[in-house]
């Protein structure tokens, strides 16, 4: 008789067709979620910027009803955390707080773009994008590098013979190297060479070099992070003119031809910006006699008529990492998040207030006082907003928005225009009035210290709309401060001090809390 196969033979055959049924579903239920992809290469920042860690949908679909988890993926911790149309911080990493922005208006594309604001070490390393919704999952990895800023060449004067090239690079963790290249790719030797570490562990390099006569083409310093393998280099090139070291004296009378073409063209500009500030209005003032008002006084140029206003802050809009002090005169940025009410007119996204001031027509001034240590990473704006400006979600701080301001950002000042408008000013003034012509509908920036104006917004689209004094902040330690602008306020040389937010206006969940804090 024909001898049939054991049953124990059939069963490969089973579970073979029990893992291709599994395989099917797997792949429906992906189809039915489309795949998470990430940039397919890694991501590279420098320390104390904003990045974008890309991430989308594929095939593109509306996002805006998925689980959207971004986790650090050595750790998995939340980084951020979206689900159904909301921002949920509940389970989000202290160090990521108030830092991170799901960017809301690409998720009905798919896009899942996630921003990082403030660059620290901590956040170099793998970041996971997740998408979840009720029947399948998927996640792309995200490789984010942090490194430090481009190095910075500049001359140091004559020695030994030769020209003396300093370059400086900060905001390095661990502690990079710093190496000279000539031309040809070849190391030159280092004079000297130090390096600081700062209060939040980042190092800062610089080094020097002499270069003679001798070397020809460009001198590149390179800055290299051994553990991420990365290089930031900056190359300057040194005129001949400048290699007369027998006659030194000619560089030295060359550079004060400079010098002196540079200040002649300076006064011939200021001159002519101040007789075209007088045609416009901008000049006379209170006392016709003085180059700079004070801070008592109307800014250099505006005339008594134009009325002074007291602006005060509107604590109700103010973002939860904000604090507002009891009078209503200054705000600070804190790292924890205030327990206050999510209101409709309240900031969720930006760290915004508005002033309790709205202004439809006619013209208005007020002062901004920006106390405490400015670092290289310090950001702050001031400026005016359309009332009815967004108040949930992410946002671009552009004209377009309607929002019209100044930031201070890496050290200098910068117009929010689209795109930004870097600003020449040292030092940054720390003392600006803020200048509304709702008739005109312009927006300027004075600086208080000397009358001088930083710029102006023309042709600025109010559209009748009713505009408020704003402002933004991001740094601890920084602090924006509103004074009595009423020309009756004494001590114009000195002010007086701002008063410090304690508190928050809105009280703490517990007594424990509010007394803690």
């Amino acid at each position: 008789p024909q001898m049939g196969l054991p049953w124990c033979c059939s069963r490969p055959s089973l579970t073979g067709h029990a893992r291709g049924l599994l395989t099917s579903l797997i792949t429906l239920l992906l189809l039915r979620l489309g795949s998470v992809v990430g940039p397919g290469h890694s991501v590279t920042a420098t320390m104390g910027q904003d990045v974008v860690l890309p991430c989308h949908l594929s095939p593109q679909r509306d996002a805006r009803s998925l689980d959207v988890r971004w986790i650090r993926d050595s750790i998995s911790e939340t980084v951020h955390y979206y689900r159904n149309g909301e921002d949920l911080y509940g389970e989000q990493m202290r160090a990521y707080s108030g830092r991170t922005e799901l960017a809301r208006d690409g998720l009905s594309a798919g896009n899942l773009d996630l921003r990082i604001t403030g660059l620290r070490p901590s956040d170099d390393g793998q970041y996971v994008c997740t998408v979840r919704d009720a029947d399948a999952y998927d996640e792309a990895i995200v490789e984010l590098e942090v490194s430090g800023a481009d190095p910075h060449l500049s001359l140091g004067g004559y020695e030994a013979g030769g020209v003396r090239v300093l370059c400086r690079s900060a905001g390095w963790y661990p502690l990079p190297q710093l190496l000279w290249r000539d031309a040809r790719g070849q190391h030159l030797p280092s004079v000297s060479q130090t390096h600081s570490q700062d209060q939040e562990g980042l190092f800062e390099i610089e080094g020097a070099v002499i270069v003679t006569g001798s070397a020809e083409g460009p001198l590149s310093c390179v800055v290299k992070n051994s553990r991420l393998q990365q290089e930031r280099e900056s190359s300057l090139h040194i005129a001949a003119p400048f290699f007369h070291n027998a006659q030194p004296w000619k560089v030295a009378l060359a550079l004060v031809l400079v010098l002196l073409s540079v200040s002649i063209g300076l006064g011939v500009y200021l001159f002519r910006k101040q007789g075209k500030l007088a045609a416009q209005g901008w000049s006379g003032g209170r006392n016709g006699d003085q180059a700079c008002p004070g801070l008592s006084s109307a800014p250099d140029g505006l005339a008594p008529s134009v009325p002074a206003v007291t602006v005060t802050l509107d604590p109700d809009t103010a973002h939860p990492l904000l604090v507002v002090s009891q009078d209503n005169s200054s705000v600070r940025w804190e790292k924890e998040w205030q327990q206050v009410p999510d209101t409709p007119v309240r900031f969720d996204n930006r760290w915004c207030v508005l002033g309790h001031q709205k202004f439809t027509d006619g013209r208005h001034w007020w002062k901004v006082k920006v106390e405490g240590e400015m670092g290289k990473y310090s950001s702050w704006a001031v400026g005016v907003s359309r009332e009815s400006v967004k108040r949930k979600g992410y946002f671009k701080r552009r004209t377009e928005e309607g929002i019209w301001a100044l930031q201070y950002k890496e050290g200098q000042l910068i117009s929010l225009t689209s795109p930004p408008t870097p600003l020449s000013l040292s030092p940054v003034p720390t003392r600006i009035w803020v200048y509304l012509d709702c008739t005109q509908q312009q927006v300027s920036f004075i600086n208080a210290d000397n009358g001088v104006q930083i710029y102006t917004f023309t042709a600025a689209s109010f559209n009748g709309a009713s505009i408020c004094p704003w402002f933004w902040l991001r740094t601890e330690g920084i602090q924006l401060c509103l004074k009595d602008s009423t020309l009756q306020t004494p001590s114009p040389a000195l002010g007086t001090p701002c008063p410090s937010p304690a508190t928050p206006r809105t009280p703490l969940l517990s007594p424990a809390g509010a007394a803690e804090e």
